[in-house]
């Protein structure tokens, strides 16, 4: 398969009897060990976006283009939210999984690093930086292999910054860029920078490197399984995630709503009906 800009995936990406479709997104099966290699292993020049998406990505695709161009270039695309997981079943996806942002770092962190791999890390400040280079440090990771940036505020609207800091990620020969600053502001600048990059394996993550880094909690397993993690971290963060479960969430209530009137409708039954060749006829 292969996309607008000319990039080939892997059949298994597209191939899979696994894959998972839902709100035109083709989701990448496997665990988080399993589509880290599916990324490594794509033929292509630029970065290996991985993306993980939530509700509050479903809604923000629906009206960001640029947004959806990144997802749309990403070599792999996990369910990070059980919302969408189970929307997925029920769309008759019965073995779709969720992958989240904390699966991926967790999972690219505990490999074994031969020589030559080297990590670049944005993070959202420098402490998060500080604790990730001990951890990465104790893992037996040389210091030199390690480099780590916290950008300014709208760094993504900054071409003067951006084009320095592509090219700090591209000489440094990395081969796995993990971002901590959030969407869509990630993918965007991943997908704008492109080549300059270089070609390294790309983890939009968010706050999971806040989690990783030991700073930020993340809910009990039980809350996990039950689909109430957000419940756990709107209660760590009320006033910055207020919007974002009580307000925003909602429109993806619409969305949903719409596909299924759209997939429904009489007009749409009609032309499914319509033998190909009639359609052209006066």
């Amino acid at each position: 398969m292969t996309n607008n800009d000319g990039r080939r995936y892997q059949a298994s990406c597209s191939g899979d009897d696994r894959r998972v479709r839902l709100f035109d997104i083709t989701f990448t099966p496997g665990s988080a060990v399993e589509i880290l290699s599916v990324a490594r292993d794509q033929s292509v020049t630029g970065p290996r976006l991985i993306v993980t998406a939530n509700l509050d990505h479903i809604v923000t695709l629906s009206e960001n283009a640029a947004f959806r161009k990144a997802y749309d270039r990403a070599v792999a695309r996990t369910l990070d939210g059980m919302p969408l997981v189970w929307l997925a079943r029920l769309s008759g996806a019965t073995t779709a999984r969720r992958v989240t942002g904390h699966d991926l770092v967790e999972a690219a962190f505990a490999e074994q690093w031969p020589a030559g791999q080297r990590i670049f890390l944005i993070c959202a400040s420098d402490i998060v930086g500080t604790r990730l280079t001990e951890r990465l440090l104790a893992k037996g990771l040389p210091r030199h292999a390690i480099a780590v940036t916290v950008p300014p505020y709208g760094f993504e609207a900054d071409e003067g910054y951006g084009t320095q800091l592509a090219a700090a990620v591209r000489a440094h020969g990395t081969t796995l860029l993990v971002f901590g600053v959030g969407a869509p502001r990630s993918e965007i600048w991943v997908d704008r920078q492109g080549e300059a990059l270089g070609g390294p394996v790309v983890l939009a993550v968010g706050e999971a490197l806040n989690v990783a880094a030991g700073l930020v909690p993340r809910a009990p397993v039980i809350l996990q399984r039950a689909g109430l993690e957000w419940l756990f971290r709107f209660l760590n963060a009320p006033h910055r995630l207020f919007r974002r479960y009580f307000v925003r969430s909602w429109r993806l209530v619409g969305l949903v709503l719409r596909r299924f009137f759209v997939r429904h409708s009489p007009q749409r039954a009609t032309t499914a009906s319509t033998p190909s060749g009639a359609r052209d006829s006066p």
